[in-house]
């Protein structure tokens, strides 16, 4: 089978969209089935990835939301389509590419699917601001252009059952599955854990781990402002927080005023081509935290997981599906600081707890593999 995966994002940026296509696209491959990537072109950096050939149209950057670039009219993409013997269309985003997608299925008659991984409401105070009133407005619109764009598909998938769930009640009117992004723990597994990440990163003694882009809604704030309850216990915590984004400055600035400086260590963007120390972070790591209010899914919960490394995480959208409460890891009320203080300082002081945690981690870890899911996908493909 031979699919076109367009995406509104690919490397060089390092987010879950990336790392979901590139995963199922590494995966197929390694499967049997031919696999071609169309996405913007983003020249800022360079980039390698040898698993499928990826078509690159011309872009601009978004300017409420400077990571995210929007390709400019990439019809130009049929032609591709048109000569390549392709089987269906995967899609990854309903903004240019995926409008391209869309045209180049209906234009070649092909099936068309598409992930739905972040709900474009999410966004909309990037465009607003404080202004509630346009928010609320914005966000009505936002779900009134998904369920547009979506008419148009044969079959939409989502990472977690909680978003399936809230595309139902926004009435998106698809057949939709549920289908996770695996991770490839033989990979994960062959990454030598390296205590010389500490050194590259500057950081000594314990620490607890929040891997991800820094944008609004990933509410790191609330997790720097835990922080000093967590220091009444463990003076000598730190705190590690990686990648850039949005919200990057606003939250070095609160580290400061928190008294924090020597306590939060901001380590920065990390690019593709130095991913593995995230999983060294991860396995270093005597905690993974997660506060966000806007995971679909939450990958690099498993990342995470798959170092035996337990989380703590706020209960609320994909998280609890993935950090079961006492089993791999804490739930936390979503905002409440004190909770998730609480819930991390219970893990740092109950060795055996933690232990049990880990088990449970790595076990979680194990039960969702990329080649588990690739096979459920590709079982999907073949029904369209």
């Amino acid at each position: 089978m031979k699919i076109a995966m367009f995406t509104e994002t690919f490397f060089p940026q390092v987010n879950g969209v990336v790392t979901s296509v590139a995963a199922f696209t590494e995966e197929l491959v390694n499967q049997g089935h031919d696999v071609e990537v169309f996405t913007a072109a983003d020249r800022n950096e360079d980039y390698a990835f040898d698993a499928a050939p990826v078509h690159e149209y011309k872009s601009v950057t978004f300017r409420p939301y400077p990571q995210y670039r929007m390709a400019l009219f990439p019809v130009a993409a049929n032609k591709v389509v048109k000569q390549g013997g392709f089987d269906v269309v995967h899609t990854h985003g309903p903004f240019s590419m995926g409008w391209a997608g869309v045209y180049c299925a209906k234009r070649n008659h092909l099936p068309l699917v598409s992930t739905f991984h972040t709900p474009v409401s999410d966004y909309v105070p990037y465009l607003f601001g404080k202004h509630k009133r346009l928010v609320y407005l914005g966000k009505k619109a936002a779900w009134s252009y998904c369920r547009s764009h979506y008419h148009y598909y044969n079959k939409l998938i989502v990472p977690s059952r909680v978003i399936k769930q809230l595309l139902e009640e926004e009435g998106v009117d698809r057949p939709i599955d549920v289908i996770r992004t695996g991770i490839n723990l033989d990979r994960l597994d062959r990454i030598a854990d390296s205590a010389s990440v500490r050194e590259k990163y500057g950081i000594d003694g314990d620490f607890i781990l929040h891997a991800g882009r820094l944008s609004h809604e990933k509410n790191v704030d609330t997790i720097i402002e835990a922080m000093p309850r967590m220091l009444e216990d463990f003076p000598e915590l730190k705190l590690v927080v990686t990648s850039g984004g949005p919200a990057k400055d606003s939250l070095e600035r609160q580290a400061k005023e928190l008294g924090l400086a020597e306590s939060v260590v901001f380590t920065g963007y990390i690019p593709w081509s130095e991913w593995d120390d995230i999983i060294r972070l991860c396995a270093e790591a005597e905690v993974f935290v997660i506060a966000s209010e806007a995971e679909t899914q939450g990958m690099v919960i498993y990342e995470a997981m798959s170092r035996g490394t337990p989380a703590v995480g706020a209960d609320y959208l994909a998280v609890p599906e993935t950090i079961k409460d006492g089993e791999n890891g804490l739930l936390f009320k979503l905002y409440d600081s004190d909770e998730l203080a609480q819930r991390v300082t219970e893990v740092l002081s109950d060795k055996e707890l933690r232990a049990r945690l880990s088990k449970g981690a790595r076990r979680t870890a194990e039960e969702n593999t990329i080649q588990r899911w690739t096979e459920k996908l590709a079982g999907l493909y073949g029904a369209l």
